[in-house]
């Protein structure tokens, strides 16, 4: 990749000053607001303060009134619910929340989760069918469905009513179903229109417990906490990749307290076999609880975790989590073998750095992990890039990932005639294509992204400008105010200018520890999987700032996230 121009933000002062001067922060810390598009000292105070009682109704979701008027028939008259889920991590979490709500209503509810293999993404006829033999009267779909017009079509037919729950991208005609909640429709007036899939079920959960609560439903059967079901949307969404903005963040933000200890014993048990101790953060749930939890969709079946978060038992908890984690190992490996031979692949063709996107394929490639190659393939070259599985039948599955901000589900869309079908949204999206149309997909998607005038950003946003001398307690504890970061709420980034590198080694030979000095001031520095094992005795450094905690003691430290050698 090519080196990253560094932007740093310049906020304006007047702002500032009275942000900083009426909430009693430090100037860097209102600036930080600022730089968010927060101008005002009551927006940012609002936004500060955010609690669970400045979640929107959930009502304000088009078709909710319907979804929970057909679900409390259920549960008035006894009738089977089926939750059909998707086997990524926010349709399992999705799946096991709304599973464990109906459950504690008294509801007759099962679940399904579609195999990957066999079955592929989204609601089929066959399970469809499998579920009416079982008696279920009613479906419900998590984290998809909004595609599924025939299958909808086909569960009236047998005798299911269906409540589609989706927060993907569409177009076209919608399902007819008693009703379809997705917060992306025109004419839906829920404000959190970025909301996971496991976000939408807890909007459903929330709205039926409240018409329950006034229908006096509560008065012989015990109420559920719904903060009891925060850790399931913290999980989801982080592992989602949604914007960590308005609804998200006070959903996250809640759910990450509950997850320091959480009652859940799958949880519990997870977070022991990550080698996760009392301190949880949001790395944790993106890069070592989710991938756990992906691990059982990607090569075996999800319904393991789903088990292992609806599961009472601490026993068996922890052997379903031993489980979970011995499959993310297993993918580890065939993850690393894929990436090596698509690197291959990529590096055999000539003027390959010319290209605006890779699409590969291969027989051997295990459709369960592509899209985790896809990732790491376009975040090592700087491009969107779709890797495709293709079966013995000639029909290929992928998965595509974008990079620098390409919208690759509006170029997908110009490419609708060579697919089979498609999903996704603006930064991931599956496909299924036959073999034979494979090559004139990759020119075609070439071609459509440079119609589109998109580009890669290769740059890094900088919030502040910053002395060494500055950084303290005090700062790092204002910056913990503003998180839970992430998509829409990026972690704030610094830089310090010619600062002294000193004491430089290697930690289990890739991520980098160093001290730097200045001024009389000196901070402890380190940086994960550091592309340079030396750096220049002069040096301008972009970093976060956190703390670090050590025998009890929290210190501040710089983790860095690009350096230069300082010019003369």
């Amino acid at each position: 990749m090519k080196e990253r121009k560094w932007v740093v933000a310049r906020p304006a002062k007047g702002p500032v000053e009275k942000i900083s001067a009426k909430l009693g922060i430090l100037p860097v810390t209102a600036g930080l607001l600022v730089n968010r598009g927060i101008n005002s000292a009551e927006d940012a105070e609002a936004f500060l303060s955010a609690s669970l009682s400045d979640l929107p109704s959930p009502f304000l979701m088009k078709g909710m009134e319907e979804a929970v008027k057909r679900i409390c028939r259920c549960v008035y008259e006894k009738e089977k619910v089926a939750v059909y889920g998707d086997y990524d991590v926010d349709g399992v979490t999705a799946t096991s929340l709304l599973t464990g709500f109906l459950r504690a209503l008294g509801c007759d509810v099962t679940y399904y989760i579609p195999d990957r293999f066999t079955e592929g993404y989204g609601v089929n006829s066959q399970a469809l069918r499998s579920l009416r033999q079982k008696q279920v009267t009613l479906v419900i779909s998590v984290d998809c469905g909004i595609t599924a017009t025939d299958e909808v079509a086909e569960a009236k037919t047998l005798g299911m009513d269906f409540i589609v729950t989706d927060h993907h991208s569409f177009c076209g005609q919608l399902p007819e179903a008693i009703a379809v909640l997705n917060p992306r429709q025109t004419d839906c007036r829920y404000p959190g229109k970025e909301v996971s899939g496991v976000g939408v079920a807890f909007n459903l959960a929330l709205a039926l417990r409240r018409t329950l609560r006034e229908e006096g439903f509560f008065e012989t059967t015990a109420e559920p906490n719904m903060g009891d079901f925060l850790d399931l949307v913290s999980l989801g969404t982080v592992s989602d990749r949604v914007p960590v903005e308005n609804v998200n963040r006070i959903m996250l933000k809640e759910g990450l307290k509950r997850m320091r200890n959480p009652r859940r014993q799958g949880l519990r048990a997870l977070k022991q076999v990550s080698g996760i101790g009392d301190g949880i953060e949001i790395f944790d749930l993106g890069f070592r609880l989710g991938p756990r939890i992906n691990a059982a969709g990607r090569l075996d079946s999800a319904d393991k975790a789903v088990e292992l978060l609806l599961s009472d038992s601490p026993e068996d908890a922890f052997s379903l989590a031993k489980l979970l984690d011995e499959r993310n190992s297993e993918r580890r490996k065939i993850e690393g073998g894929i990436l090596r031979d698509a690197t291959r692949m990529v590096e055999s063709v000539s003027g390959h750095e010319k290209s605006n996107s890779f699409v590969l394929s291969s027989r051997k490639w295990h459709r369960g992990v592509v899209g985790i190659v896809a990732s790491s393939l376009a975040g090592s070259y700087g491009k969107p890039a779709f890797l495709i599985s293709v079966d013995e039948n000639g029909v290929g599955r992928g998965s595509g990932r974008s990079f620098g901000g390409i919208n690759i589900f509006s170029v997908l869309s110009k490419c609708e005639d060579l697919l089979v079908e498609f999903g996704g949204h603006a930064y991931a999206a599956g496909v299924t294509i036959l073999e034979e149309k494979i090559d004139l997909f990759r020119e075609k998607f070439s071609e459509e992204l440079r119609k589109s005038g998109q580009k890669p950003e290769s740059k890094l946003d900088i919030d502040y400008e910053i002395e060494l001398a500055s950084i303290d307690d005090a700062l790092v504890y204002e910056i913990e105010s503003l998180s839970p970061f992430g998509e829409g709420n990026p972690e704030p980034l610094f830089l310090s200018k010619a600062v002294s590198v000193v004491d430089q080694n290697l930690l289990k030979n890739q991520h980098l520890r160093f001290r730097v000095r200045k001024n009389g001031s000196e901070l402890s520095c380190l940086w994960f999987y550091a592309s340079q094992k030396r750096l220049p005795e002069k040096t301008d450094l972009v970093f976060a700032l956190r703390f670090n905690v050590r025998n009890g003691r929290r210190e501040p430290r710089l983790f860095i996230k690009d350096a230069r050698e300082t010019l003369r």
